[in-house]
């Protein structure tokens, strides 16, 4: 049996700013509402069977505030999650990714959020395909081995472009 993996690049994040650590940056304004309003609709899509989601996250806040809207989102289409953080996120650690994803059984459903340009080279290793994941976009894949012996056997199960955000009004 094949796993799932979803891949979630965090939502539209506040720009570098002097004295604020990359990893403190946060969603802007009104990115947390696009998300809760998109994510329900994209995750809809996810057919995960009886399996409980694994929701790994990576520790940026920005990530951590989309995990949230992520769970909510598996909540609102009835798919049980756990939630854990993974430190390889952030640094972008391709190899650790597929080591966690090897020690997954068959049939796992894993929900991966993070950053560019790891999400759209993992698409690209497990599928062969290029997608750019704008702020807030999922993809599924389906990935019928491991990840390890099977780059580029996955298949693209279905992509869901980020929500644009309203500006704020001044």
């Amino acid at each position: 049996m094949a796993r799932t993996i979803v891949l979630v690049r965090h939502g539209k994040a506040q720009g570098a700013r002097p004295g604020l650590s990359d990893s403190e940056r946060s969603l802007v304004p009104g990115a947390v509402e696009a998300l809760a309003e998109a994510l329900p609709r994209a995750f809809a899509l996810l057919d995960a069977g009886d399996e409980a989601a694994r929701v790994w996250v990576s520790p940026a806040l920005r990530a951590r505030q989309t995990a949230e809207e992520v769970v909510a989102a598996l909540d609102a289409n009835g798919v049980a999650c756990s939630e854990e953080e993974r430190e390889y996120l952030f640094y972008q650690d391709q190899e650790a990714f597929f080591d966690d994803i090897e020690d997954t059984p068959d049939g796992s459903v894993i929900v991966a959020v993070g950053h560019i340009p790891f999400m759209e080279d993992v698409l690209e290793r497990l599928t062969g395909e290029c997608i750019s994941f704008t702020p807030g976009s999922v993809a599924a894949v389906t990935l019928p081995g491991s990840p390890r012996t099977q780059i580029t056997e996955g298949d693209v199960l279905w992509f869901v472009r980020g929500p644009k955000v309203a500006k704020p009004r001044r």
